[in-house]
């Protein structure tokens, strides 16, 4: 089954970029990731504690160089193409997005993940595998989860949109997260509802009804931005 952000060919991203990555292939990504930024990877991707081993690494590697993503320079592997931009956002990464598409089928997941120069939209598939879209360089980050809320409305007009995500700092304390849900009031219309907090004990909500685009698209705007370099 296509899924929602595959079928909408938004225009912050071409079906064009997409590229699939096998369960050993994303442990490889991993394994280059500082102890930190693997960590981390693996919490928000579901990576089972202990699976980004040598050998599995050494395995996504033979396939990535069988796939011409990743070329043998001496004693060098050097890595091209999508898995390039993966490793490169995973040892980056500075903001994680959850995202679920609740619909009567069921809830439909995927992962945004922001660095400073890029940012990807991935989706889990069958035997550990991960779709990845990378977002044109030009485009807004809220351009392209408006494009996968859009599409799921047209295919599920009582769906709702979830995003949960989380700015990473240096530690624990330093996460600020929020949570937002989306659902179509009716012509370019939608009713928002925002959760945020910034630790354990400051937690502040807002729900609005009938929001119209230019707003929604403000808000995920300012749900997903990232801190000023």
């Amino acid at each position: 089954m296509t899924s929602t952000w595959q079928q909408a060919a938004p225009p912050a991203a071409s079906l064009d970029d997409i590229a699939v990555f096998g369960a050993g292939e994303v442990a490889y990504a991993l394994s280059l990731c500082s102890e930190e930024a693997r960590e981390r990877a693996s919490r928000f991707l579901q990576v089972e504690p202990g699976f980004v081993t040598p050998q599995v690494a050494a395995l996504g590697a033979s396939s990535l160089i069988a796939r011409g993503e990743l070329t043998v320079d001496g004693d060098a592997l050097v890595p091209s193409g999508g898995i390039r931009l993966l490793i490169g956002v995973l040892q980056n990464a500075v903001r994680f997005t959850e995202i679920a598409m609740v619909n009567e089928a069921g809830p439909e997941a995927a992962l945004y993940v922001q660095s400073p120069e890029l940012s990807l939209l991935l989706q889990p598939g069958s035997m550990g595998t991960w779709s990845m879209v990378v977002k044109a360089p030009e485009a807004a980050d809220s351009a392209l989860l408006k494009q996968v809320i859009d599409d799921n409305a047209r295919r599920h007009p009582e769906g709702v949109a979830y995003f949960g995500t989380e700015l990473v700092g240096t530690g624990p304390a330093d996460a600020v997260t929020g949570n937002l849900f989306v659902r179509p009031a009716g012509v370019f219309s939608w009713d928002v509802a925002d959760v945020r907090a910034t630790d354990g004990e400051s937690v502040t909500q807002e729900r609005t009804e009938n929001t119209s685009t230019a707003a929604l698209l403000d808000r995920l705007a300012d749900l997903v931005r990232l801190p000023q370099r």
